[in-house]
């Protein structure tokens, strides 16, 4: 059983990624950021999807977007 604590830590882990996704043209920082925190989530949720899968740093720039 997990504690009020442990609950609330992960739904603000949540917070925090949804409120990165928001983010449309992130820095080379805040996608390192990102990536920390779904690395987070993925072991505080234990899931299985990710567990085998190995996520490595963005590069030094993020792709570029097509104009419209």
């Amino acid at each position: 059983m997990l504690t009020k604590e442990q609950l609330q830590e992960r739904a603000q882990l949540v917070r925090i990624h949804e409120a990165n996704c928001q983010i449309e043209h992130p820095s080379p920082v805040e996608l390192a950021f990102r990536l920390a925190i779904m690395k987070k989530l993925a072991a505080e949720y234990a899931l299985k999807e990710l567990r085998s899968a190995t996520l490595d740093a963005p590069a030094d720039r993020p792709a570029s977007r097509p104009g419209k």
